[in-house]
């Protein structure tokens, strides 16, 4: 999703229409980590399914899950791709909650900074309408610092 500010570039200055592309990239940095995480669940939760299912119909033929876990070589695929997504949704975990503290940090400034970044009282109002325009179009409230 390109980054389109033209219609709050009128109400801010380049510092703070910089500070707000940063804030929109690193919010869609989040997300994307976000999408990761879940697909990487997802796989994981379908091979373990798959696994058990195998699990349950080879050890009722033979009668034993440990001879069956040892001895097929398809076991150890499933084991594998479990422990693999696993590991990489744990890995994306991780990236996605640096993303969202760096997000959240700079969210948190902006808000902060507003005195300044509109300083007069006529400035001020037009804040009001550069927050309804984030908060519209990118899903970032720079209304409350609150997650």
């Amino acid at each position: 999703m390109p980054i389109i500010l033209s219609d709050a570039d009128k109400f801010v200055d380049e510092p703070t229409r910089k500070m707000l592309e940063a804030l929109i990239k690193r919010k869609q940095k989040f997300e994307q980590f976000k999408k990761h995480v879940l697909r990487w669940r997802i796989v994981c939760f379908v091979c373990f399914f798959i696994f058990c299912i195998t699990l349950y119909l080879k050890s009722g033929q033979s009668g034993s899950i440990l001879y069956y876990l040892f001895s097929d070589s398809t076991s150890i695929f499933w084991i594998l791709a479990i422990a693999f997504s696993y590991s990489a949704s744990f890995f994306f975990h991780k990236k996605e909650d640096k993303a969202e503290n760096e997000y959240h940090k700079l969210r948190c400034e902006i808000i902060q900074k507003s005195p300044d970044l509109w300083p007069l009282p006529q400035k001020w109002e037009t804040r009001e309408t550069v927050y309804r325009i984030m908060k519209e179009s990118y899903d970032i409230n720079l209304y409350f610092e609150s997650k």
